[in-house]
């Protein structure tokens, strides 16, 4: 009975052994490993472009890691990742440059405040509510860029939704790095009402804001305001302020010489000379060689 036992136990351990063995792992990994897949014809454009330049990483393979689990998306298709790459670097990076172009190092302000990834999803994330987000901004790090599906290079006002959407996100980094002064909220301080904005009547020009979706929250508020002051001209202001009433007028430009004189102290920017820059890039888009890969 012994030696029986005494058996037993030799071939258990040659059987966890063997097992052993076999569990070392070998030269191939069980997990896909993004980082060493063969780098594409876009992807060195991109470090050309975005990487080398800027320290940007645009991610378009849309790792579902980085996907709010709350929604169904899908990846984006990868020729309108291209011209979404051409696009943002011809008219908000190129264009800040220009901006900055009396500065020693024009790079410097998107190096300093852009944020280290952009990421692009196919789909827009609808809400239960009807809701479509266009794109966010995740703690001054990364811009979600949503809805790429449905970009059309060639539809000026197509181009003029994403960059602007960009330009709202970056305000967003913007007031994160070096907040608005405080006056700011305190303008229309009663007017915020939450989610609520989505169910408000449209009097929000009387009531100092540019949206609804301006009311819910100051931060949104801000947002709101630099990208509508970077894309739009002066007649559009006059006609949005006469349209506000007295009341709102006068909001709306005690906020908007807030924001004016913030991006000029803080940051160096005249928002102005941007608009300038900005506008008329877009309005230039079809400069852009949509498909090559060469420059």
């Amino acid at each position: 009975m012994k030696n029986t036992f005494t058996y037993l136990l030799v071939a258990l351990a040659a059987l966890m052994l063997t097992s052993c063995f076999k569990d070392e792992p070998d030269s191939k990994s069980i997990f896909d490993d993004v980082e060493s897949a063969p780098k594409t014809e876009f992807d060195l454009w991109l470090e050309r472009h975005y990487v080398e330049p800027y320290n940007i990483n645009f991610e378009y393979r849309m790792p579902d890691r980085e996907t709010n689990y709350g929604y169904w998306v899908s990846p984006p298709p990868v020729d309108k990742c291209v011209q979404l790459a051409k696009l943002i670097k011809y008219v908000v990076l190129d264009g800040m440059a220009e901006l900055m172009a009396a500065e020693e190092d024009p790079l410097l302000l998107a190096k300093s405040y852009f944020p280290r990834q952009l990421f692009l999803v196919g789909s827009h994330e609808i809400s239960s509510t009807g809701t479509v987000v266009l794109g966010s901004a995740e703690n001054g790090l990364q811009i979600n860029l949503l809805g790429v599906n449905f970009f059309d290079c060639e539809d000026e006002a197509s181009c003029g939704q994403f960059v602007g959407t960009i330009i709202h996100e970056f305000a967003h980094i913007l007031d994160g790095n070096i907040a608005v002064p405080i006056e700011y909220d305190l303008v229309t301080k009663d007017g915020y009402i939450g989610d609520q904005y989505s169910s408000a009547p449209n009097d929000y020009l009387q009531n100092g804001f540019l949206s609804n979706y301006a009311r819910s929250t100051p931060a949104e508020d801000i947002a709101v305001m630099v990208a509508a002051l970077v894309g739009n001209d002066a007649d559009w202001w006059e006609s949005t302020l006469s349209s506000a009433g007295d009341t709102g007028r006068a909001y709306l430009e005690k906020k908007r010489d807030i924001l004016v004189s913030w991006l000029r102290d803080d940051f160096g920017i005249d928002v102005y000379d941007w608009h300038d820059i900005y506008t008329g890039r877009v309005a230039t888009i079809d400069q852009i060689d949509w498909d090559s890969l060469d420059d």
